[in-house]
């Protein structure tokens, strides 16, 4: 009986040992064919185009394409799980948005995979979320927006239940005792159009679909969660110098591949991947809002699991559900 245990140990290492060189030869002729950047939503808008920029600015350094493969639907869901059953391999990609990343597990989703089951591997940029108001409203700064509340709650648009832009409402709402009201919209430019329409009288949400509409008048950004002066919005406070410091706040989008992926795999990826981000093709596609946020792997890993601890006690402490 003894014996036979041995044996079969011994068998196995052998067979570890046989296989050793293969995977080595594999980790050191990375990569030797073209990869696959799975991203979580369809083509058009900001974040497509940065992918796809990435992409082309990692081909040179890397020697290999990266092939964009769009995967939308189910919230990033499809996407995320798709790269979590991947191959170890560093052939497959993830672009990871907040959702999947921090507000799904911080809402408690039953979400078909871990965190755990990832290797981040950096951040893309860091982006603010902007308060505004229809030009009508009666309301000049935060200060006046939650007086107006008071006397009756003031509904305010956003692109999910649970999204950034909610929970930072709320956020405002347990800070200062305001009423609000979320009314969910498919897209943030549906809410701007009926703010200019006046159907609703504020919004919480990403800078661009409310830009153009605030330099021409039609609505006033009057607060934003960025924690340094943004600077297409000359005399737009923040939040933190308004007094209301925990309500800064930066969302992210960054890249992984599936856990256990081997680490001179990973290591490569980052390298490249990071410095493709730093070029100027890429940073001069982000918004005015975005900032670039290269960190190592434990960094970000570290920096969303903090960040994932902090919206989940928001979340519990405003009775936040998911939609």
């Amino acid at each position: 009986m003894g014996e036979s245990h041995i044996s079969r140990r011994v068998l196995a290492l052998a067979g570890a040992m046989l296989a050793m060189p293969s995977i080595l030869r594999a980790q050191e002729g990375f990569p030797n064919r073209p990869m696959r950047l799975v991203l979580p939503f369809g083509p058009g808008g900001v974040s497509d185009t940065l992918a796809r920029l990435i992409a082309e600015q990692a081909r040179p350094l890397l020697g290999q394409q990266i092939l964009i493969d769009p995967k939308p639907g189910s919230n990033g869901v499809i996407a995320t799980e798709h790269v979590a059953r991947s191959a170890k391999d560093g052939y497959t990609i993830g672009y990871m948005a907040y959702g999947s990343m921090v507000t799904g597990p911080a809402l408690g989703q039953q979400l078909s995979y871990r965190l755990d089951e990832f290797q981040l591997l950096t951040a893309i940029f860091r982006a603010a979320q902007f308060l505004a108001v229809a030009k009508d409203m009666p309301v000049h700064s935060v200060a006046d927006l939650v007086a107006y509340s008071k006397n009756r709650p003031v509904a305010y648009g956003t692109v999910g239940q649970g999204g950034p832009g909610h929970i930072l409402m709320e956020m405002l709402a347990g800070e200062t005792q305001a009423r609000f009201e979320n009314a969910v919209y498919r897209t943030e430019a549906a809410v701007v159009q009926d703010m200019i329409g006046g159907s609703i009288p504020a919004v919480m949400a990403s800078l661009m679909p409310l830009l153009q509409q605030h330099l021409a008048g039609q609505i006033r950004i009057i607060a934003h969660s960025a924690p340094a002066p943004v600077a297409v919005l000359p005399g737009v406070p923040s939040f933190a110098e308004l007094g209301l410091p925990a309500m800064t706040f930066q969302y992210c989008h960054g890249l992984a591949v599936p856990a256990g992926t081997p680490k001179p795999i990973y290591e490569r990826l980052h390298r490249d991947l990071s410095a493709a981000i730093l070029t100027d093709a890429v940073r001069s596609r982000m918004t005015p809002d975005m900032s670039p946020d290269i960190t190592s792997p434990e960094v970000f890993t570290a920096n969303i699991a903090k960040e994932t601890e902090a919206l989940r006690s928001v979340i519990k402490a405003r009775g936040i559900t998911a939609g």
